[in-house]
């Protein structure tokens, strides 16, 4: 486990506690530790020049320390909810990113983009952990499973506070969906690669241009269908940033 998974264990720890009793100091160190696993992550991906992510990492630094100093500053059941949703959906990630079901994931992943790649006739075959189409290799790796996103989504939809009906039917509008959308992703990405479609620079434009903006616009438009369903969830957003603000001002 490197220091970037031993500090979201730490801040989900704390996450738990602040849920539990409410304390201004705790929230804020949970908060601030979690902030700081996202920063730590920035270098990789820089060095794999994957800028969109390195982005998004810096961005979630930002919000989540801004998250923690408004705890610290002015409490609210608002950010009880949202650490607790949170909770969720960082413990629904780390089963898999810290036991043996991540690798089965992985495996499972790979296997059906092999299938699915097949059946459009881009002749692939997985191996385990890597798919191969036209004598070149695509690795799987936990990320390509969609793992963050379907986590993100399974604590916001079974945390909120609503009923059980709408929330199981949140779930299947949002983590089936995302699971479906990503192995066509791992198709595209593995396809594009293999043979060529965009040059030399085919897996870059493929992986982290193409897949990123669609994946992007998909997530959006997902969100915007949980909304309609669980409109508590969109309402505690609002919540969110109307707290976030007093607590700035007060």
């Amino acid at each position: 486990m490197d220091l970037p998974d031993l500090l979201v264990v730490f801040s989900i720890a704390l996450m738990l506690a602040y849920v539990s009793f409410r304390a201004r100091a705790i929230g804020f160190l949970s908060w601030l530790s979690f902030a700081v696993s996202w920063l730590l992550r920035t270098p990789y991906y820089i060095s794999i020049v994957d800028y969109y992510n390195a982005t998004i990492m810096l961005l979630a630094f930002l919000f989540f320390s801004l998250l923690a100093f408004s705890i610290l500053r002015k409490n609210s059941e608002v950010f009880v909810e949202v650490t607790s949703f949170s909770a969720i959906a960082a413990i629904s990630y780390f089963i898999f990113a810290l036991t043996a079901l991540g690798n089965i994931l992985i495996k499972v992943v790979a296997s059906q983009t092999a299938l699915i790649g097949n059946f459009f006739g881009f002749n692939m075959v997985s191996d385990g952990v890597n798919v191969y189409a036209n004598s070149k290799r695509v690795e799987i790796i936990l990320a390509c499973t969609g793992i963050e996103s379907m986590a993100l989504f399974f604590g916001a939809t079974m945390g909120i506070n609503a009923e059980w009906k709408r929330k199981f039917k949140a779930f299947l509008v949002s983590v089936p969906v995302i699971y479906a959308l990503n192995i066509l992703r791992n198709v595209f990405v593995t396809a594009s690669y293999a043979y060529s479609w965009f040059g030399e620079n085919s897996f870059y434009i493929a992986h982290h241009v193409i897949s990123k903006v669609l994946a992007t616009l998909a997530l959006i438009l997902i969100s915007l269908a949980v909304f309609r369903i669980l409109p508590e969830l969109e309402e505690l957003i609002f919540s969110l940033k109307d707290s976030i603000k007093d607590s700035m001002v007060g």
